[in-house]
């Protein structure tokens, strides 16, 4: 492993600063599905001993984000599909759930904020072909989108657990734009998007929350599509 990793800084709670900076690492696909780890060259990249280290390891290893495939050797989780689609169902709940909360606990600037980003991201899907480019940055606008949602849910714990329901989400959504290309659906998911924005400045929580579940049903289904698609012909080149 190669990355940069940010270096913690000295204080009491080394095992707290490791589990949050290697959990966000995960949830951004900075760190791969079946990636071999090391507690050593975690903790060197860490900057810290072994020790904080492990005990942040056995915190992801019990949310399922790392395992150990034969009892010793570390790697990043590779949920299997029917564990995929149950995180796409639990994201949508949690997400609905958040979005419903958002309409009552976001101030008027956060909302504000959510719909300009939705605007940026929608300018974007309008072109009749978006590029590559566009693609990839439409899709780093509309995470950011759902992000400040979940937000300004203002519950620290429904934040951490979308974050975990969605932590191999990031990477399977580029290698979609990637395989689909052009095809890779852009309109359709902003004209949910909208109607989610219009709902949440209305401070409509109950339709908020519908629309919310509804959009990242489907938008799940498509990334398993993807998923499963890439297995079938894993499974093909391997026979």
């Amino acid at each position: 492993m190669s990355r940069v990793i940010p270096r913690l800084t000295q204080g009491p709670s080394l095992a707290d600063q490791a589990y949050r900076v290697l959990r966000q690492m995960l949830t951004d696909g900075d760190l791969e599905p079946g990636e071999r780890l090391t507690e050593r060259d975690l903790a060197t990249r860490l900057g810290v001993s072994p020790t904080p280290v492990r005990e942040a390891i056995r915190r992801l290893e019990h949310e399922r984000l790392l395992e150990r495939n034969d009892g010793r050797a570390l790697t990043v989780a590779q949920p299997s599909l029917r564990r995929l689609a149950e995180l796409r169902e639990i994201e949508a709940a949690l997400r609905g759930v958040a979005a419903k909360l958002a309409t009552v606990a976001a101030s008027d600037a956060e909302l504000e904020e959510i719909r300009t980003t939705f605007e940026a991201s929608a300018r974007l899907s309008s072109k009749a072909r978006p590029r590559a480019a566009d693609v990839a940055e439409i899709l780093r606008l509309t995470g950011r989108m759902h992000a400040l949602i979940d937000d300004a849910s203002h519950n620290a714990l429904l934040v951490q657990m979308i974050a975990t329901a969605k932590a191999f989400d990031w990477q399977t959504r580029l290698r979609a734009a990637e395989r689909l290309g052009a095809s890779y659906p852009v309109h359709e998911p902003q004209q949910h998007h909208r109607a989610i924005v219009e709902a949440l400045v209305a401070r409509d929580g109950e339709r908020a929350g519908a629309l919310m579940v509804a959009h990242i049903r489907e938008a799940g289904q498509r990334l398993l599509d993807v998923v499963c698609a890439e297995r079938h012909e894993a499974q093909a080149q391997a026979t």
